[in-house]
């Protein structure tokens, strides 16, 4: 390999842009490129491969080809990586680590294939120079990657140490999506020509800047600053053919450019009224449907239509921009994959004059003039006016924190919006929680999509809260009955409380907050009826019926959960409100425990209160056998779950109420009594069949549904339950 002055490497970007980074190679002087999938590859000598390290924006990794070999069994990927002349590749005293991906029937383990590579290469050293090197697999000099696909792996070694896109400026803090924002940024400049209309006097903006990332990315290119300047460790110093002199010289070129260009624009001050490159990155890894995202948007569009004339445009998002400029892009262009995945759009003209409504200003005074897609929205805004001001009434007249306030009262505008009060750090701040309903299949999704962001741009507004206050996740029904998809956003914990009780919720993680609001007044049923009870709560979810039988005075309880997650949710409620717990994987096996004494509240000791990690129905049939038995249980299963954990049983509460409810009356005390709630709305009891096995039903749904449900009497059923 040493005794050839050209090499073969493989630079690796966003997929999507390997032309992009195909052309920023050759105007680095590679004139061998070949853009494959996921990266370019590309011919020269050492000297141009750092070059490369040391300029492109575009790559997240060097790697220097080494070998291709059999790969059909362990013992011929042994052999043929043993083969390979490592003593021409790795530099003398430099620690090692091997890093493999992809299987094939043979090798199908990552982890063996890494061992096996690693032997091979030590052994094959140990022979040539008689010493194995070291193995450091956190900061190794040379890090060689192996790649297996089908009977063939292809060996590398990487040039670059960590991503080229975890650049110097970024602060050790910084969040691990952080590379993936500054390659978007990256790829947004190149796309949009952004050294070019430098060059010709532009100036930035970035309306939103929302972590600094694409104005640091476009100052750097403005000033012509080589983006790997500020880097102190690299992987090509563990590469046997690294030109050392030919380095320190690229660094000295560098340094002049960068001086040069200071020099330059030294002497042509910015004009004020000079043509802008206006330009914002959405970061994928936020939710683009979140009221601050809309702001965003807004900002954008706004700081796009006053923009001196001649300026340029470009945003990276969800590719919805042209909606907001009326205008189609001049160039579009898809990159990333999976949560990294990004749209990028670039206009050459301003966008159209927009629809405004006026809303009224919760603080008083003049209007506030909100952009809106459609001038329909003012329907939405005055009846969200409307509930508000009468539900904030009821709420501060009944002392409840957390409510319904709209639930679909206009079919055009499908979504749920709850309110809850903050409590403990958050106290005194209000949030409101945005789910939109799945459009029918006859609104088209870029209406239904508009329509929702019309909602999220008006909701802080009439409200009179910070966007950033606002949430929001789409509801989507998953087949097979009523599972949602995973919101997939960033989590955002705080504490709210529900008749003095604090309840953590999580208004961003996960599609239900912790609370579900429409059983406030069965849980108050319960604690109610819990004094001096011993207490069960089955499909428990985070434990806030536990949390009202306890304030009731229930002398024991039980809570049930499959979810781990739940049940240590659960048992952070407790410890806020100063219960004391325990929790046990299975029927009586105790493994972890925990006790809590906020102030104002004394810690309770009488009662036990149990966590349990189990499958309900099973552990239902456990306890029937142990002669367990509850004065007061409620139950509130979920509609419809396939989850793994319970096996390749399936739960569906039509198909399978009769049979838990047998099991529930079973485990009743004498003149016991279990609470019974579901969501289906089409949910019919089997009478007949729950008679003959003696169990008694009695029908309280209407007596149990909020006021601020009372537009929709069917969100839920809810029965007394006796065995006969």
């Amino acid at each position: 390999m040493g005794t050839f002055e050209s090499y073969e490497f493989f630079a690796t970007c966003l997929p999507g842009a390997e032309s992009l980074l195909a052309d920023e190679l050759r105007a680095l002087g590679v004139r061998k490129v070949r853009p494959l999938k996921g990266g370019v590859a590309f011919y020269g000598s050492a000297e141009r491969a750092l070059k490369v390290c040391l300029w492109s924006r575009l790559s997240g990794r060097v790697n220097v080809a080494v070998g291709r070999v059999d790969a059909a069994s362990a013992d011929a990927l042994y052999a043929g990586v043993r083969a390979l002349p490592w003593e021409e590749v790795i530099a003398p005293a430099a620690s090692i680590a091997v890093r493999a991906s992809g299987t094939n029937g043979e090798l199908r383990n990552t982890q063996f294939t890494s061992l096996k590579v690693k032997d091979a290469l030590c052994d094959r050293l140990s022979e040539k120079r008689g010493l194995r090197p070291d193995v450091d697999t956190h900061r190794p000099d040379a890090l060689v990657e192996v790649r297996v696909r089908e009977g063939r792996a292809t060996l590398s070694l990487d040039l670059s140490g960590r991503s080229l896109t975890r650049r110097g400026y970024l602060e050790g803090a910084a969040s691990e999506e952080a590379p993936s924002v500054v390659a978007q940024a990256a790829a947004l400049l190149a796309l949009s020509g952004a050294a070019e209309r430098f060059g010709e006097g532009f100036r930035f903006c970035d309306p939103v800047e929302d972590d600094g990332i694409l104005a640091r990315e476009a100052a750097e290119v403005r000033e012509d600053r080589a983006p790997g300047l500020l880097r102190e460790r690299w992987g090509f110093t563990g590469w046997a053919a690294f030109p050392e002199s030919a380095w320190a010289h690229l660094l000295d070129e560098a340094d002049a450019r960068c001086e040069a260009r200071a020099r330059e624009r030294a002497r042509a001050a910015e004009a004020p009224d000079a043509p802008l490159r206006v330009a914002s990155v959405a970061s994928a890894f936020r939710a683009d449907g979140d009221a601050e995202a809309i702001a965003a948007r807004t900002a954008c569009v706004s700081a796009s239509r006053t923009a001196p004339a001649g300026s340029r445009f470009a945003f990276a998002g969800l590719g919805d921009m042209a909606s907001k400029f009326k205008e189609a892009p001049a160039t579009v262009l898809n990159v990333g994959r999976g949560r990294s995945e990004t749209i990028i759009e670039v206009f050459d003209l301003p966008p159209r004059e927009p629809v405004t409504i006026a809303v009224a200003n919760p603080a008083g005074g003049t209007d506030v003039s909100v952009e809106v897609n459609d001038a329909n929205a003012a329907q939405f805004a005055a009846r969200l006016r409307k509930v508000f001001r009468e539900r904030r009434k009821w709420a501060a007249r009944e002392a409840v924190r957390c409510y319904r306030l709209y639930d679909a009262d206009l079919p055009e505008y499908a979504c749920a919006i709850d309110l809850y009060e903050g409590a403990g750090a958050d106290r005194g701040a209000l949030f409101a929680h945005v789910a939109e309903y799945q459009a029918p299949k006859s609104v088209d999704e870029a209406t239904a999509r508009a329509r929702f962001e019309d909602v999220l741009a008006l909701v802080p507004v009439v409200l009179g809260i910070l966007p950033d206050n606002v949430f929001s996740k789409a509801r989507k029904r998953a087949r097979g009955g009523g599972q949602y998809r995973d919101a997939g956003h960033r989590s955002f914990v705080t504490r709210t409380t529900e008749d003095g009780l604090l309840c953590e919720i999580d208004l961003g993680g996960y599609l239900d907050t912790g609370i579900f609001l429409d059983h406030r007044v069965t849980r108050e049923l319960v604690g109610k009826m819990a004094a001096g009870k011993r207490f069960l709560n089955l499909f428990a979810y985070t434990g806030v019926a536990t949390l009202h039988a306890l304030a009731g005075g229930a002398t024991e309880t039980t809570t049930v959960d499959l979810s781990q997650t739940y049940l240590d949710w659960a048992a952070r409620n407790l410890e806020a409100n100063g219960f004391t717990w325990e929790m046990a994987g299975t029927l009586g096996a105790k493994h972890r425990e925990g006790r809590g004494a906020p102030k104002g509240r004394r810690p309770q000791a009488a009662a036990s209160n149990r966590l349990v990690r189990a499958d309900v129905i099973r552990w239902i049939s456990e306890a029937r056998r142990a002669n367990e038995r509850y004065d007061l249980i409620f139950v509130d299963p979920p509609t419809f779950s396939n989850s793994k954990a319970m096996g390749r049983r399936t739960w569906d509460v039509q198909r399978d109420h009769v049979e838990l409810l047998i099991g529930v009356t079973r485990l009743l005390a004498e003149d016991g009594v279990a609470v019974f709630s579901c969501n289906l709305r089409t949910f019919k009891p089997d009478i007949e069949a729950l008679a003959r096995y003696g169990v008694a039903l009695e029908d309280i749904t209407a007596s149990t549904i909020p006021h601020d449900f009372e537009r929709n009497p069917r969100i839920h059923c809810c029965y007394l339950v006796r065995r006969n």
